[in-house]
């Protein structure tokens, strides 16, 4: 019984994407980010690899609940929550064991970290999952089915099969791991990825441990020096996508070409967006640079923004993001603002400021899109039940947004798309 993986070394397709994760990860290792803002990326990447990866498995538990997972601060008094904190456990076991050099591909670690992952969701009660299942390979059948159709997908081998299956695999990871140029670090993680979930080697978490292993792949080759990115997300972004590049296998007899082009897509296409991230972060902050020095409060604000994509903010919302009121707020915007990195708009209470990098899209003598005047006008009129007069559009510094609202299409069609 020797375990193999079947495919081409290497289409063109994987090679480019090859290529793609090889730039875009010299890009994230050479940055130079500052300090406070590494430190944020890392944050939102550990939270979203938590939530996402259990949001696979069903967790519907929010985002906010994983950052709170992150932070030691979530109660395990649910089985959701349970979920989310030993999620949490499992990856600091992996990075310890790096840090010590003791990471393997072993299956006596892998049932190791499945014991943290799965700590106290046994239950004597459970007829699949019981507390002795809890980081030991499964002793009954593994019998994936759909859902929605209530029909088999996938029968993994038979519980006796299950140590020497798993040895095999690991022997086959291990043996090429020496061998980089024809098994790049990529495609082992991929292979480790599937061959988990095809051998479901135990009674429940086998999605969740598939996830962790490319994660032990990739950190153990050193590829997660900088862990700033979140494959998870990738895959829960179209989780139907990801489960058909799963199933392509076996449809495909044994060949894993799709999934491995699948894998490596989702690993470029995360490395590209970070690298995107920090390479608009490196600018913003050299060019505030000019002017101040900021602070970690600012460096936390500037990534939230540039991460998630955010055009604008008010300042409760400032305030809410960097932890400060008062005083120190209103000078750490003022020095924003100075550095030409914030642009205020508005009066009073409908005060807000405007990310740089979008304000010429939005700001006075732009040129109006459908796409910018409905995100200025979705922002404007958040929390009103009616359409804002002329003189309220006026008040709060937005003439420019209504008379592009009423040139393009018409104030009718605004209110009608607003529901106002």
């Amino acid at each position: 019984m020797t375990f193999s993986a079947n495919f081409t070394r290497y289409r063109p397709p994987a090679v480019a994407k090859l290529a793609r994760i090889s730039a875009a990860r010299a890009a994230i290792e050479g940055a130079e980010i500052l300090p406070a803002q590494e430190q944020e990326l890392r944050k939102i990447a550990l939270a979203e690899t938590i939530h996402f990866s259990n949001l696979i498995e069903g967790n519907l538990l929010p985002l906010i609940e994983a950052e709170r997972a992150a932070r030691g601060e979530l109660d395990r008094d649910t089985t959701a929550k349970i979920e989310l904190v030993n999620y949490v456990e499992a990856l600091k076991l992996i990075d310890q064991l790096r840090d010590e050099c003791l990471l393997s591909y072993g299956p006596d670690q892998l049932k190791r970290i499945h014991g943290v992952l799965t700590a106290g969701l046994g239950r004597e009660d459970d007829p699949h999952f019981k507390p002795h299942h809890e980081g030991e390979w499964r002793d009954g059948e593994a019998i994936v089915v759909d859902r929605l159709t209530n029909t088999e997908m996938h029968r993994g081998p038979a519980p006796g099969e299950v140590p020497e299956r798993m040895q095999d695999m690991c022997d086959w990871l291990e043996q090429r791991r020496a061998r980089a140029e024809e098994y790049p670090p990529p495609v082992l993680a991929a292979v480790a990825h599937y061959g988990m979930t095809d051998i479901h080697p135990f009674a429940d978490g086998n999605g969740r441990m598939a996830r962790l292993f490319s994660v032990i792949v990739l950190g153990r080759e050193g590829y997660l020096d900088r862990r700033l990115f979140s494959i998870e997300r990738y895959y829960a972004q179209d989780k139907p996508a990801y489960y058909e590049a799963l199933r392509s296998v076996r449809r495909n007899t044994l060949n894993m070409e799709i999934w491995i082009d699948y894998f490596l897509d989702g690993l470029a296409t995360e490395y590209e967006r970070i690298a995107a991230k920090i390479a608009i972060l490196d600018k913003v902050s050299r060019q505030a640079s000019t002017v101040t020095e900021l602070n970690a409060r600012q460096e936390k604000v500037l990534t939230d923004l540039v991460v998630n994509d955010r055009r604008r903010l008010s300042r409760d919302e400032y305030e809410t993001l960097a932890g400060v009121r008062g005083t120190a707020a209103k000078s750490d915007l003022a020095d924003l603002q100075r550095a030409g990195v914030l642009v205020r708009r508005g009066k009073g209470p409908s005060t807000h400021y405007v990310f740089a990098r979008h304000a010429a899209a939005v700001g006075p003598g732009a040129r109006w899109t459908d796409a910018t005047i409905e995100t200025e006008l979705r922002a404007f009129c958040d929390g009103r039940s009616t359409w804002p007069s002329p003189d309220e559009f006026k008040a709060a510094g937005h003439s420019a947004l209504y008379y592009a609202a009423s040139r393009r299409r018409g104030i009718r069609y605004w209110r009608g798309l607003l529901g106002l």
